[in-house]
Formats: structure tokens, C-alpha cells, sequence
């Protein structure tokens, strides 16, 4: 609404005016200012009530966080006391392990020691078996020769056949000896073989202990870390804690004043102190009823409309080139933009296409005059629709010089609206 004014519409102002006899007569300014102060007086006491209660809210949602934060603090030390037993039990496991491992390479070690013994009685075996086989050839000769002897070799006969009988048994009695060692022998190879296999084994579990030893680490050093980000960030919210008192009170101070206001607008109207209605649309009229103008075709497109609530109140401020430096979050959210998105933008962008320049050449003479103005106008949203305000305009100053202009915007009448239409389509 607050943009730089177009020299055409200021040129038409100036024409209309100069026909119209006492057109555009100035404005009551008590009259607006009261108008004023109802508005800005109840937007402070719907501002100070909404702030104190979101100042509750996040006074609250700090006290529950700062809980959180101790109850996490609390289960993180829980989690380093787990983890410091793991650590010590792994220790504890690490030992165990250690010492089977070496009990199991000692057995591993004498493993190989009876394996070898094994391999000499096999070897003694098969000599025994070689001497059987000599001893039984021996006999063989001796009876041989004894038959040749004849009656002088019996006695070498008796003994021959007593030779070869014990190198039979011997013989006998080394095959079972070896059948023996053959199934002691396999079975000290499966033993043997079942033994390096569990070295393997433990030496495999051992490795896994210890890395297992070493993540425990790091998640004690983490969690660590960790306990100590969320210490630093508790102590943040304890402050905030601290202060939340002093800030809940001073809520508490801004919606008393809120009510104050009221209740001193409330006193003077039971005192009789009445506020003139301002209508801009009689001010406008004489120049309605001069002009030759005609746009038919305004106000008249299907465009979704937002009508404004009763606590609608939009609050917006700019320079003195018109260019945004506030807007409240009620003018954010009728006009369809995010908070702040705005800020250094020209007020004109949200301007209906079919407002009538000159009504804006009037606001700017009256305000940059130093004055107050009050008018009936149609906005856009940022989505395509329309919504009409009641808006009143006035410059701010510092050091008595202006330095921008502030518009409250309320919610206009119905059938205010409707005859704010048929005035814009007569003039320029």
C-alpha cells in the first residue's frame, strides 16, 4: 500500500480536486488518532497476552529440556559405568584366554613330542619284526643242519623248533603290537589335528577379544566426549533457567500493561469519551461525483478472498521510500509470506491491480505532509487472493524530521467494502 507515488495518479489528484469544490477535505485528526489509538491499543493486548503465553511455552519447553539433559547425563554415566565393567571383564577374558592359549600351544608342543616318540617305537617295532624274521630263518638252518647230523643233531632239532616257535609268538605278538600302534597312531594324528585346530581357534577369539577390548575403548572416550557436549549444553540451559523467572515476569509486566491499555480505553468510552467514526469514503465522495471516469471491470474477477478476523490487526513500517522494515506476523500471514521475507521489499507488492492510483497519490500528499490518513484498500497475497483492510497511515519521526511511515490495517465493514467498490471503478 505505502509505495512512491506515480505522477500520473498525483497529476489526475490534482485535476479531480481543482473540479471537485471542497473535495478531499482534511482529515479530523483527533478523530484518527483516537481511531488509532483503539487499534493499536487492542493489537497491545492481544500481542501482550499471545507473548506472555508463548514466553510460557518456551519457559517450559527450557525447564523440560534442562530434565531431558539431566536424565541423559544420568543414563550416560549409567552407559561409561557399563562400559568400564565390559572393560574389565574383557581384561579378565583377555587373561583366560591367554593362559588357555598357552596351555593349548604347550599341549600342541608335547603333542608333537609323542608324535615323534610314536615314529621311534614304530621304528623299534619293525626292527623286532626284521630280528623274528632272522631268528625264524636261523632256526630253519639249524634244523636243516641238525638233519644232517643225524643222531648227533637232535638236540640242535629240539632247540631249532623251540627258536622258531618264540620268533613265531614274537612275530604274532609284533603284528598285534603294530595293528596297535597303527590305531594309537591315527588316533594321536585326529587328536593332534583337533588340538592345532583349537589353537587356531583361540588364537582367532583372542584377536576378536581384543578388538573387542579396543571398541569398548573408543566408546568410553566417546561417550566421554559426548557426556561432556552435554554438560556444557545443560549448563547453557540452567542459565536459561536462571533467567526464565525474570523473563517470565517481565511477560507477565508487558500483558499488565496490555490490560491497562484496555481498561483505560474501556474507562474512557464509560466516561463518555466516544470516538467519532471516520468514514474516507464520504471524504472521497466529492470527487466520486465529479469524475467522468468509469473502469466497470474492477473488483469484479473471481479471485478467492480472505475476509479478516476480528483480531486481525496488520502492522507493518517503512522508510520514506516506502520500502518494508517491519511487518508483524499477522501481516505475514494474511498476505501468504514467510516472516521477514519482506524486510527491504517495496510495500507495493502486495497492491491489488485494480486499487485506483490516485487514491495512493492522496496518501502519499497527506503522510509525507506529515499527517495522518485513513482509507478503505485492497491487497493480494502472495497466492492470488484478495483481502480488503481498513488502513491508517501515519509518519514517524525522530528529531522532528520523518523517517518513515507505520500503517495499522483493521477489519472494514462488509457493506463498506462493497461501497469502496463501486467508488474505485469511478475514479482514476
Amino acid at each position: 500500500m505505502l509505495a512512491t507515488a506515480i505522477p500520473s495518479a498525483a497529476t489526475d489528484l490534482k485535476r479531480l480536486k481543482e473540479e471537485a469544490t471542497g473535495a478531499l477535505v482534511p482529515f479530523a485528526e483527533e478523530d484518527l488518532r483516537n481511531a488509532l489509538i483503539r487499534a493499536a491499543g487492542k493489537k497491545l493486548t492481544l500481542v501482550a497476552k499471545s507473548s506472555a503465553g508463548t514466553i510460557e511455552t518456551q519457559i517450559q519447553a527450557i525447564r523440560k529440556s534442562t530434565s531431558d539433559f539431566e536424565n541423559i547425563l544420568e543414563r550416560m554415566r549409567c552407559v561409561q559405568d557399563n562400559v568400564q565393567q565390559i572393560d574389565v571383564n574383557v581384561d579378565k577374558v583377555v587373561a583366560e584366554t591367554t593362559g588357555s592359549f598357552d596351555q593349548m600351544n604347550g599341549v600342541r608342543s608335547k603333542m608333537g613330542v609323542l608324535q615323534t616318540q610314536f615314529t621311534a617305537i614304530d621304528g623299534l617295532v619293525k626292527t623286532i619284526n626284521d630280528i623274528a624274521d632272522q631268528t625264524n630263518l636261523l632256526a630253519l638252518n639249524a634244523t636243516i643242519e641238525a638233519a644232517r647230523a643225524g643222531e648227533a643233531g637232535k638236540g640242535f632239532v629240539v632247540v631249532a623248533h623251540e627258536v622258531k616257535e618264540l620268533s613265531s609268538v614274537t612275530k604274532k605278538a609284533n603284528y598285534e603290537i603294530r595293528d596297535t600302534l597303527v590305531q594309537i597312531g591315527e588316533a594321536i594324528e585326529n587328536l593332534s589335528q583337533s588340538v592345532e585346530q583349537s589353537a587356531d581357534k583361540m588364537q582367532k577369539s583372542l584377536e576378536a577379544v581384543q578388538v573387542t577390548r579396543e571398541n569398548a575403548s573408543r566408546i568410553e572416550v566417546e561417550t566421554s566426549h559426548f557426556s561432556e557436549r552435554l554438560h556444557d549444553t545443560l549448563q547453557g540451559f540452567n542459565q536459561l533457567n536462571a533467567s526464565s523467572m525474570e523473563v517470565e515476569n517481565e511477560a507477565l509486566e508487558v500483558n499488565t500493561i496490555g490490560k491497562t491499555f484496555a481498561c483505560i480505553l474501556e474507562m474512557m468510552a464509560m466516561q463518555g469519551t466516544k470516538v467519532q467514526s471516520i468514514d474516507p469514503l464520504e471524504r472521497l465522495q466529492p470527487v466520486v461525483e465529479k469524475s467522468t471516469f468509469r473502469a466497470p471491470d474492477r473488483f469484479t474477477r473471481q479471485e478467492e478472498e480472505y475476509v479478516l478476523q476480528e483480531n486481525d490487526i496488520l502492522i507493518s513500517a517503512t522508510d520514506r521510500r516506502g520500502k518494508i522494515t517491519f511487518a508483524n506476523n499477522c501481516f505475514y500471514r494474511v498476505a501468504e509470506y514467510e516472516p521477514g521475507e519482506l524486510v527491504g521489499r517495496p510495500h507495493n507488492v502486495i497492491r491489488h491491480p485494480d486499487m485506483p492510483r490516485t487514491a495512493f497519490a492522496d496518501l502519499w500528499a497527506v503522510i509525507q505532509a506529515g499527517k495522518l490518513w485513513q482509507g478503505y484498500v485492497a491487497n493480494r497475497s502472495q497466492g492470488g487472493g484478495i483481502y480488503w483492510v481498513k488502513a491508517n497511515v501515519f509518519p514517524c519521526y525522530e528529531n522532528g524530521k520523518i523517517v518513515g511511515y507505520l500503517s495499522i490495517r483493521t477489519r472494514p465493514e462488509r457493506d463498506t467494502i462493497e461501497k469502496a467498490k463501486e467508488a474505485y471503478r469511478l475514479v482514476p
